[in-house]
């Protein structure tokens, strides 16, 4: 009878036992976490002479998005093509992957998102579990929540406080590590650009730490701050989109946090944040929110700059027109609170193998 075995696992919420095989082979899902600089360790497993013609092998990047880079994708190209088994390799980096024409290869890859399921997880264990009902009156026009130093996060931080709005949302950046400006020309940034950039930052200098409750970690929080807010000022984990390389689009838990909690939302954050958004069955605000910034592809300063003039001029208005915005949206954000807190891994994973 074929099995599933899941090997290398490091997180205790990845439950597949209830996994129905419904296919002849018998299927070893494997964990993968750093094959840019462990490559030997992470894929050495897979010249088992055990591993026949009866075994399906997934490879799945559980947590944070992939590094596609031609030195270990063609390293492992040369081992599948020898191989017996069939190998399936899941990222969460990209809805659209463009790998095959930045690197070719013959690998089985495909997208599988995972952080709307960890949010689910997350809001399960607060005092107040689960999807909440709908509220229209909230005393905050904004939530935007920094745990870790970057600089579009950093800019961003920078904007609200150029426009003297700090006090009109909920805002927390915690880390002060003391920041190196980590974008460049070649990364679609023009020099007067960086400029001004460098001359944002410092400007936000002076106000960092912002700490609320003393919380590094959003489960951390009460819950109402998400709840008394309308809109949600999203600074994903990447915001660059490389011109010649891998097209990741990386949507992470903290743009579904605010799903979670009823709210709208901007994502500052690499282009296709939205369109991933989409293809995962969410809606976004496109009837009141300009989001054409997430079109802009490579060229990164121009669409750090598009979003920014949007927040501002957004959250800016007073907040009885930021509410007229929300009851107009909020068959949306009762859309997307109801899709978020339907899905499942287990599932997901399940109608992955089906196909298969």
């Amino acid at each position: 009878m074929a099995s599933i075995i899941v090997s290398n696992s490091k997180r205790t919420e990845f439950d597949f036992s209830n996994i129905r095989i419904n296919t002849h082979y018998n299927i070893l899902l494997h964990c993968v976490y750093d094959p840019f600089n462990h490559f030997d360790t992470e894929f050495d497993f897979l010249k088992d002479p055990t591993l026949t013609k009866d075994w399906l092998v997934i490879l799945w990047h559980p947590v944070e998005a992939g590094v596609f880079e031609p030195g270990w994708i063609n390293k492992l190209d040369s081992i599948v093509k020898s191989a017996p088994y069939k190998l399936v390799y899941l990222t969460g980096c990209s809805h659209k992957p463009n790998i095959h024409t930045v690197i070719p290869h013959k690998l089985d890859i495909r997208f599988f998102p995972v952080f709307d399921t960890r949010v689910i997880d997350i809001w399960a264990r607060s005092p107040t579990p689960g999807p909440q009902e709908i509220t229209t009156i909230k005393t905050k026009k904004f939530i935007c929540l920094n745990a870790k130093d970057s600089s579009h996060r950093r800019y961003m931080l920078a904007k609200l406080i150029q426009h003297d709005l700090l006090s009109h949302g909920t805002v927390s950046y915690q880390c002060t590590a003391g920041l190196d400006l980590n974008f460049d020309v070649g990364q679609g940034f023009t020099e007067n650009q960086l400029t001004h950039i460098r001359e944002m930052s410092a400007l936000a200098d002076s106000n960092i730490p912002i700490v609320l409750d003393g919380s590094d970690i959003i489960n951390g929080l009460p819950r109402s701050l998400f709840l008394d807010a309308y809109i949600g000022i999203i600074g994903e984990t990447h915001f660059v989109n490389t011109p010649f390389g891998f097209n990741r689009s990386f949507v992470s838990e903290k743009t579904f946090n605010a799903i979670a909690n009823n709210q709208m939302f901007i994502v500052v954050g690499q282009a296709g944040s939205l369109d991933l958004l989409r293809s995962l069955g969410y809606k976004t605000f496109d009837p009141v929110i300009n989001e054409t910034y997430d079109t802009i592809i490579h060229n990164n300063g121009d669409r750090l700059e598009a979003v920014a003039n949007e927040i501002i001029r957004f959250v800016s208005r007073p907040i009885e027109q930021i509410q007229e915005d929300y009851l107009r949206v909020i068959d949306i954000i009762e859309h997307n609170r109801n899709l978020l807190f339907s899905q499942s891994l287990e599932r997901r994973l399940q109608q992955m193998i089906d196909t298969l």
